[in-house]
């Protein structure tokens, strides 16, 4: 349920057409900020696993199974309509966030559009016993290398997310400029492979004026280099290849790095470093610098969750004269998660794009996404 770079340069690409203090700036700045981050604690509840375990055979191995996979063979089973959670399924389990785990156990299923006969314990199990049980629980999938679904974090705007999705998009972008007005649409398929792959497929269309074009298809992965639950945090390495639809589109290369972290149980950060290179014109290649805050302020999805973007944007070729373009293009970008369901994976993504110089690039962008993480269920599950 959605919530989640090393640079890649090169100074044959263009580098070498930033002054010194730029480039210096920029080859630093993503070590500073993984440092940064992977210095920050995050904040978890101790939980007992020994405790989790006996709270688990006492008021769930009826239901779920001694180890965590119900028989749908038992008359219970039977007899609740429904199948139970299986909690030895590792991938199940991992893409599961204990959080909204302890929201169905505390208030019951209807909590988030699952079924009633799952109980609610929040009368009779303390805050820590359901901590501990989801722990142990959390044990159930055995050992695994799936990334924790608690590193599912929102998706941004602009920063890329470093979670590996099951999970549509679309995307649409209204851009503000004086007399030159766009529009971009972009519908997004992103898919599991294995336990640390994802596989992506973009296709955009582009209007402005009375032009109107299929813009690229992109063809792309996501793999997992480091993730860890207990630090909250999770680094991805990526890359899109875009494949022109039309006369006026290039070939381009956009390899990434993605960053995730959660902060503590109300804040999260999320970092990328992008390239995107343009493989017929050089002169129009960039590099991107993103981060975005989100609040998380609730427990609960179906609810706004503002966050704060910064984009940094340094082009390769400046160009002269007056229309030289600044070293470093930077924007800033409010933003908030509407959760439209009880589960949070049917959800909008609004954002208002502000340059912060080099105001010739556009007056302001507007941004709506519409999100539907089908892994968590229907478009019609949920409500």
């Amino acid at each position: 349920m959605s919530r989640g770079r090393y640079i890649f340069y090169s100074d044959d690409v263009g580098m070498k057409n930033m002054n010194e203090p730029v480039a210096n700036t920029f080859r630093a700045m993503p070590a500073m900020i993984l440092g940064l981050l992977l210095a920050l604690p995050m904040s978890l509840h101790a939980a007992d696993l020994k405790r989790g375990e006996e709270i688990f055979n006492t008021s769930c191995v009826s239901c779920h199974g001694p180890k965590g996979r119900p028989d749908p063979d038992s008359a219970l089973v039977k007899a609740l309509g429904v199948t139970p959670a299986n909690f030895s399924d590792a991938l199940f389990n991992s893409r599961e966030p204990a959080s909204d785990w302890k929201i169905v156990v505390t208030q019951g299923g209807p909590a988030l559009g699952f079924s009633a006969a799952m109980p609610a314990f929040g009368d009779t199990l303390t805050e820590q016993d359901i901590d501990s049980v989801l722990a142990y629980i959390k044990t159930l999938g055995g050992e695994h290398d799936y990334p924790d679904g608690d590193l599912n974090l929102f998706l941004p705007v602009r920063t890329k997310k470093a979670f590996p999705e099951d999970e549509w998009v679309w995307k649409q972008r209204y851009s503000a400029q004086d007399g030159d007005n766009s529009w971009k649409n972009t519908i997004e398929y992103e898919f599991r492979i294995g336990q640390r792959f994802q596989g992506v497929v973009e296709l955009t269309h582009e209007m402005a004026g009375s032009e109107s074009d299929f813009g690229h298809v992109e063809p792309g992965f996501k793999y997992v280099l480091v993730h860890n639950r207990a630090a909250g945090h999770i680094l991805t390495l990526g890359s899109n290849l875009g494949v022109p639809l039309n006369s006026e589109a290039d070939w381009e290369l956009l390899p990434y790095l993605a960053f995730g972290k959660i902060l503590n149980e109300h804040w999260t950060l999320q970092s990328s470093s992008r390239l995107k290179l343009d493989l017929e014109d050089s002169d129009q290649s960039s590099a991107e610098f993103a981060g975005v805050v989100h609040w998380l302020h609730t427990e609960k999805p179906r609810s706004i969750f503002p966050g704060l973007e910064l984009v940094a944007e340094v082009p390769f070729e400046r160009g002269s004269g007056p229309d030289r373009k600044d070293a470093v293009q930077w924007s800033v970008l409010p933003q908030a998660r509407i959760g439209l369901n009880k589960r949070g994976n049917i959800a909008l993504n609004t954002g208002l794009e502000l340059p912060l110089n080099d105001h010739d690039r556009y007056d302001w962008r507007a941004y709506v996404y519409f999100i539907w993480d089908f892994a968590d269920g229907g478009l019609f599950e949920g409500w």
